[in-house]
């Protein structure tokens, strides 16, 4: 799996919205293929500082505001298009996080400006039916690849998880509870134990929570104390995701029981 090849023509077919996006693609691309002729870990941390310093010497500190947010968004477009197209296990995967750790030393006020909000709105998984049909959505394995960028950026193995990093992980979390509390509810409801272990895995908990692996009830009751503690540790658009999410389980526990 770690040797699997892979290209990023299809996100180049896509089209460009300027040249900063282009570059974007370009200067991974160009890093991916210097990689996949070495294995050496030096070589690969070389190759993250290169690519934090390009994208750093696209957005200049003397830019207006407006600017800044314009080329950090392009920025984050592009990196998460390469990491969709990324296979999960791929050591590519582990440069874009390198690089992101070491454009996360350059002074730019935030941390990863505007990635969470970039993230969100590329957040489309693909086996909701609500966006099956839908023109701009992701094979099974690009959701796969995406989610593993995003569990490497904001897993527990991050030092430097953020007031930005926190919220878009927070609202991710809410967004799963607004858009499938029922469901979500219902399978907690019907716990099956005699699952496979594949299962199980899929299924395990974070180390916050020491009940038992799986959907249930304790699980549902965790989720809702969480959501109702870390409330008061994010931003105002998290928080409100956060307060969509609870209504929502309110909402889904009250249908159940009429």
């Amino acid at each position: 799996m770690a040797d699997d090849k892979f290209n990023l023509q299809p996100l180049k077919e896509q089209g460009f919205a300027g040249d900063e996006e282009e570059a974007v693609v370009a200067t991974f691309e160009t890093a991916f293929e210097s990689l996949s002729k070495t294995t050496s870990e030096v070589a690969l941390d070389e190759a993250a500082k290169t690519i934090a310093l390009k994208l750093q010497n696209l957005v200049s500190p003397e830019l207006p505001a407006e600017r800044k947010e314009y080329l950090f968004e392009i920025i984050w477009e592009g990196l998460i298009g390469a990491a969709k197209h990324v296979p999960y296990r791929h050591r590519g995967q582990l440069l874009i996080t390198k690089a992101l750790q070491e454009l996360d030393r350059v002074e730019t006020g935030t941390k990863f400006p505007y990635l969470g909000r970039c993230l969100r709105d590329n957040w489309i998984d693909p086996t909701f039916e609500t966006v099956k049909g839908e023109e701009e959505t992701y094979s099974h394995s690009e959701w796969l690849n995406l989610n593993s960028f995003a569990a490497r950026i904001f897993g527990k193995e991050d030092p430097s998880l953020d007031r930005t990093a926190t919220d878009c992980k927070v609202a991710v979390a809410s967004e799963w509870i607004i858009q499938a509390a029922p469901d979500l509810l219902r399978r907690c409801l019907l716990e099956k134990n005699d699952v496979d272990e594949a299962v199980k895995v899929s299924y395990r908990a974070g180390e916050l929570f020491a009940g038992h692996s799986g959907l249930n009830l304790e699980r549902w009751g965790f989720w809702k104390r969480r959501l109702e503690e870390v409330r008061h540790d994010v931003g105002e658009e998290a928080r409100a995701s956060v307060d969509q999410a609870m209504k929502a389980m309110t909402a889904a526990a009250t249908a159940l029981a009429n």
